[in-house]
């Protein structure tokens, strides 16, 4: 039985179908259209590097905290929409959560004294979710581009911003320090879990507690794995299109299935 929800979603498909092979053929959108539309990861990882850049070029205080603050959670919202995620309530709980954290901070940068505990720390599971949500839709590509790949790429620098996120809470939330070098700025936890991603490990921050020393090899393995898994495979197809069985609503209908209107 073919659902509302199903029929949907493959009409969703066959128009990002129709959208890939009008770009092979020459005939690609503007890229004002493209960004309406989603599938624009390029955008999105300018963004992550410009947040980068922001963290290391700012001094750490309130309004260091609103400014990167309103960075991620744009670049969250950015990494749904071009993702593509339809469900009203993901969307706009995300948006809302976004606005929510922003607001407190600068409130608190405004004031001078940061009276909501841990408000830094609001967005921290869209954080986690962001390239999980990225891997599900270019998987889904039809044709695999040099889109699908830097969305790779965007889910990979996604995923060391999230392990950063959950050290600097680990530091926050627990007695002891995250480091055993002691308290650390958050663009430290940036660099630490880039370093760790790609097994640099220059040994200048170590981990001070087990549970620590266990997420952050977790890090150092996944990111191993996701090069050469889903990096490697996406590039050597670059180009080729995913073959696909079609669907017709008489195909359905033959198959004894049915469309909800």
């Amino acid at each position: 039985m073919v659902t509302t929800d199903d029929w949907r979603l493959k009409e969703s498909e066959s128009s990002e179908e129709e959208a890939e092979n009008l770009e092979r053929k020459g005939k690609p959108h503007s890229y004002a259209r493209r960004l309406v539309k989603g599938d624009t990861y390029g955008t999105l990882l300018i963004l992550i590097i410009i947040t980068y850049a922001l963290m290391a070029a700012l001094d750490h205080s309130l309004w260091f905290r609103t400014v990167t603050g309103a960075c991620f959670g744009l670049t969250l919202v950015l990494a749904l929409h071009t993702s593509k995620i339809r469900n009203k309530v993901y969307r706009y709980g995300a948006i809302a959560v976004v606005v929510a954290s922003v607001v407190i901070n600068a409130s608190a940068a405004i004031r001078g004294k940061e009276y909501f505990f841990g408000a830094s720390y609001v967005i921290t599971i869209l954080i986690i979710a962001a390239p999980f949500v990225i891997l599900v839709h270019i998987l889904r590509h039809p044709i695999i581009n040099l889109e699908t790949v830097i969305g790779a790429i965007d889910a990979y620098m996604l995923i060391a911003i999230a392990f950063a996120a959950v050290y600097a809470a680990m530091d926050r939330l627990l007695e002891s320090n995250f480091f055993v070098q002691g308290p650390q700025q958050p663009m430290h936890f940036l660099y630490f879990s880039f370093v760790t991603i790609t097994t640099l490990g220059f040994g200048d921050l170590t981990p001070a507690t087990d549970p620590g020393r266990v997420l952050v090899s977790l890090e150092a393995v996944l990111g191993q794995i996701f090069l050469v898994t889903i990096v490697a495979l996406l590039v050597s197809n670059l180009g080729k299109e995913k073959r696909r069985v079609p669907m017709h609503l008489d195909d359905m209908q033959d198959m004894g299935g049915t469309v909800e209107d």
